[in-house]
């Protein structure tokens, strides 16, 4: 499998030399009259161990957010994660505690390998992608309010080119329409919008392409 390549010390190498990109990926043009918020989410890296001598490749964990009526992002597929509190030093910081918040998962056992570029949201949000490595298994206790369940999915699965497609939403002509990553449906769940490109980048470090 492709990414059984990767050690954990080589995905933290990448993620350094990808860290030299200044720029701030787009996801609608931005008018620059109100300054965006700053957030972080954590890609939390697993390698089953039950599974790791048939299958040692890597895979990515993810949250369905819990439904809200009022929430843009109600239901969807995510990374752990949200704004930054005042008291944040910095966008590593804020990443672990939103995934201790959401997942009661202890900072202590997750190994940060690096950040990436960030992601400025069409919603106001400039969001800082942290990648961590989570011992496997461990015990999470996902806060109900706000995450409706947890699951992973395959490095190599995603990424597959034929298993995702971009295209204009919410329609051509819309004032906010954009580019958007729409993964394949998979055991009833679609990646896809912010979250779809953060995973794509993240590939992108790893094994750079066109």
């Amino acid at each position: 499998m492709w990414s059984s390549r990767f050690t954990a010390a080589a995905i933290a190498d990448r993620l350094a030399l990808a860290g030299g990109q200044e720029d701030t990926r787009l996801e609608h043009a931005a008018d620059g009259a109100v300054p965006p918020q700053p957030a972080s989410v954590l890609l939390p890296l697993i390698r089953p161990a039950y599974d790791r001598e048939r299958d040692p490749s890597w895979r990515l964990l993810f949250i369905r957010r819990a439904r809200h009526a009022h929430d843009r992002h109600s239901g969807e597929v995510a990374f752990p994660g949200g704004r930054a509190d005042p008291g944040d030093p910095h966008p590593v910081a804020t990443a672990l505690r939103e995934t201790e918040e959401e997942l009661g998962l202890d900072p202590r056992q997750i190994e940060v390998l690096g950040q990436m570029r960030p992601f400025r949201t069409v919603s106001g949000y400039l969001v800082t992608p942290v990648v961590g490595l989570i011992p496997w298994p461990v015990a999470l206790r996902p806060e109900p309010t706000e995450v409706a369940e947890v699951f992973s999915l395959p490095l190599d699965w995603l990424r597959e080119p034929a298993h995702r497609h971009n295209r204009l939403w919410p329609a051509p002509g819309h004032p906010e329409a954009r580019q958007v990553i729409f993964y394949q449906e998979r055991d009833g769940r679609c990646l896809w919008g912010v979250s779809a490109w953060i995973t794509v980048d993240f590939l992108r470090c790893l094994e750079p392409w066109d």
